[in-house]
């Protein structure tokens, strides 16, 4: 039955349907933005205690990208940030250093960090939200889409059922209006 509806609904005899070739692509968009998302970022945090912290208690890691990249463009003091969301520095409000400069980066124990250009961190998480609408948006048109084929699948399954039923009660001599010699009863 279900190659018989796939068949009746979609046309095609082989079983794909349009709402996997929609599924296979979302996939792809979704990928293609997580790879976008990642780029630039070096693991370690910039060496020297040259550094201006522009983090405060409660700052998310995009925030904190956010506030980097306008002190660069408003000071150009923040040429590179450090970040860090373990607790010690995340506690000592020390999680979000901008460094002028940054000629090697250090691995401090028990703490991961990491250091990207603020401007070209910016502009990927501007990158991404844009994609991430986009996607949201195309998952909602398909997710439509297939409610949308599955309607058009019911519909015409049970048409095509009622058609059957009505054709095998005027093969047995049967009318669907309950007369016998096939006439309408006037009204």
């Amino acid at each position: 039955m279900p190659q018989t509806l796939s068949r009746t609904c979609l046309g095609s005899s082989n079983g794909s349907s349009s709402s996997s070739k929609v599924a296979t692509l979302l996939l792809l968009a979704s990928c293609s933005s997580l790879v976008a998302a990642g780029g630039g970022s070096r693991e370690g945090r910039c060496s020297g205690s040259g550094y201006m912290s522009v983090g405060w208690s409660g700052m998310s890691r995009d925030k904190c990208i956010e506030r980097a990249a306008e002190v660069q463009k408003d000071t150009s003091q923040c040429s590179f940030l450090s970040y860090s969301s373990s607790l010690q520095p995340q506690q000592q409000s020390q999680f979000c250093l901008c460094f002028k400069d940054c000629s090697e980066l250090t691995h401090p124990s028990v703490e991961v960090w990491e250091t990207v250009n603020p401007a070209e961190a910016k502009a990927n998480l501007d990158d991404s939200s844009r994609t991430t609408v986009v996607i949201t948006v195309i998952e909602g048109a398909a997710g439509l889409l297939v409610a949308m084929i599955a309607i058009v699948c019911y519909n015409r399954h049970h048409r095509g059922i009622r058609a059957a039923s009505s054709l095998k009660d005027n093969t047995n001599g049967g009318t669907s209006d309950g007369l016998s010699d096939g006439t309408s009863d006037g009204i």
